[in-house]
């Protein structure tokens, strides 16, 4: 019965589209969700074959979120499986639920799933386990890593401030339904995802039907602004909104979003807010010639990214749009973690954009001994990111998600009158480190935190908003709360023994004690720290 109906729905999606049957396969457009995984192909030999592996992505959000023991419970569970069922990859943990990007052996993969499903059938059943079979073993990750984080992506809308899923989620379309609708008028479709993945690859609308909008992401943290400036609302106002990303994670919080912003402002509304159901990377597997898709979708695993199985090398040429940032070819692959080496004028903060470096010698060695010539297609056109956010928690005040004194739906924890959860600690796990000596290092920094027993996840360098010159300050991001605490208890100082030479002595440099000085940095309302793109330097900078 499944194999009919999917075959009376492949020949009426084909009619409808005006397609060859071969140029869409409607089964590959079906979630996972609440239903058996599809047993592996043959001919990958399930647990047997060294030459394959499978790849597995899947999300889940939990709302209301868990609680701090259970989050603490659910990072424990997932990796006690992932030991047992031989799993590698890389998850993010939030207490609003799970991201992963995962390989194993096809059978090991489903054991896992599985696993999922039998721990916590009311969170996971509903969970949409999108597998790749049959990947080449070179794919596969060497090491699983769990991160415990505050927000499984990085919107800056984590804890009270995050959208409810539950009441505004926007609606999930099928592959073969988001394609018809990109054919319609009155319609915008918005690329959820970072500038950077956006230039290889993106939804081309045929003409007279949806018009495409980039937000211009350096990270995922600037599209609440993007979302919230007036132009930007002018340009959704009754249209219908649809919105894509990978796999389907960001357009969860984004769509949620538009929805909150609209239920809270009268004035602005839009016809509905659709986002197509596993991200580009089922539509792509639903139409393997491309359908209105042009170029390649950005992956974070090592395939590094997906191309429509279908089309040719020569069409994929012709897609083409990005281009080297050295010599400006033609060229569209993220091969050697190049980086922008800009500064962003607003902030002072490095931009950091990954960007592309063609394969080329010469742009080879360039990128390699001078990384300072290193800049992204947004800080060659001077692109400024919107500064506003909107006030997330004084719409949920309005929509009754937050009541008095009362409880957030979305974490289930209370909030005070000033939008604070009552689990949030009064400390912040960044502080402000001055009266560096100009010969610190990111190091020796590290170091001396360390002998106080507390550890630092990262150093972000300070610099004059004009010189870009380094003064001898830093942020000092730590591992955690405790690590913070404690560093905190140190009476506001920070030993330090830095390298000196006196003055006309002839001799070698000595050590001397110095006392930096530590004080709390709490986050500023929708500020993510570090930020998505950041890249941390040993050495602070010395100016322009």
């Amino acid at each position: 019965a499944i194999r009919r109906t999917l075959a009376d729905e492949h020949g009426r999606f084909a009619e409808e589209l005006g397609l060859p049957p071969t140029a869409i396969e409607v089964s590959a457009s079906k979630s996972n969700a609440n239903r058996p995984l599809p047993a592996p192909p043959e001919h990958v030999g399930g647990g047997t074959s060294n030459k394959y592996c499978t790849i597995c992505l899947f999300y889940q959000y939990k709302e209301p979120s868990w609680t701090t023991r259970e989050h603490k419970a659910a990072l424990n569970k997932v990796q006690q499986l992932a030991k047992q069922y031989a799993i590698t990859g890389r998850g993010r943990c939030a207490p609003e639920g799970l991201n992963c990007t995962l390989t194993a052996s096809a059978n090991d993969i489903r054991a896992f799933c599985y696993a999922l499903r039998a721990w916590d059938p009311d969170l996971f059943n509903p969970t949409d386990f999108k597998l790749e079979d049959g990947v080449d073993d070179s794919k596969r990750f060497r090491t699983f890593t769990l991160r415990k984080v505050d927000e499984l992506v990085g919107y800056t809308l984590d804890g009270v401030r995050a959208p409810s899923l539950n009441r505004h989620a926007g609606r999930h379309l099928e592959a073969p339904d988001y394609h018809k609708q990109m054919q319609q008028k009155d319609t915008v479709i918005i690329d959820v995802r970072n500038a950077y993945e956006s230039d290889i690859g993106r939804f081309a609308p045929p003409a007279g039907g949806a018009t495409l909008l980039d937000p211009k992401m350096r990270t995922s943290s600037d599209f609440p602004k993007w979302l919230n400036a007036p132009e930007t609302k002018e340009q959704l106002k009754d249209k219908t909104v649809m919105m894509y990303c990978t796999g389907g994670i960001r357009c969860e919080r984004a769509t949620a979003l538009l929805n909150q912003i609209t239920d809270a402002e009268p004035e602005f509304e839009t016809k509905g807010v659709v986002m197509v159901r596993g991200g580009i990377e089922r539509y792509l597997k639903t139409f393997p010639e491309g359908g209105y898709w042009k170029g390649k979708n950005y992956l974070f695993d090592k395939r590094m990214e997906q191309a429509p199985a279908n089309k040719t090398e020569e069409a994929l040429e012709k897609d083409v749009e990005s281009s080297c940032c050295l010599c400006q070819r033609p060229y569209a692959h993220y091969r050697g973690q190049h980086k922008c080496a800009k500064l962003i004028p607003s902030s002072g903060l490095s931009c950091a954009v990954p960007v592309i470096v063609c394969d080329a010698t010469e742009c080879q060695n360039i990128a390699t001994t001078e990384p300072q010539k290193l800049e992204c297609p947004l800080c060659v056109k001077g692109y400024q990111t919107p500064n506003t956010a909107p006030d997330l928690v004084g719409q949920k005040r309005k929509l009754g998600l937050i009541a008095r004194g009362g409880t957030d739906v979305v974490t289930g924890q209370r909030v005070d009158a000033k939008g604070s959860s009552n689990s949030q600690n009064s400390m912040s796990q960044r502080l402000f480190v001055g009266k560096l000596p100009l010969t610190m290092t990111a190091s020796k920094l590290r170091r001396a935190f360390e002998g106080h027993n507390c550890k630092v996840q990262s150093v972000h360098w300070i610099v004059d908003h004009n010189t870009h010159a380094f003064y001898g300050s830093a942020f000092c991001y730590m591992a955690s709360m405790e690590d913070s605490q404690r560093a905190q208890e140190m009476g506001g100082v920070l030993r330090l023994l830095h390298d000196f030479r006196k003055k006309g002595s002839g001799k070698g440099r000595k050590k001397q004690q110095r006392m930096a000085r530590v004080a709390s940095a709490p986050l500023r309302e929708g500020e993510v720290w570090p930020p998505e793109s950041f890249c941390e330097t040993e050495y602070p900078p010395i100016g322009s």
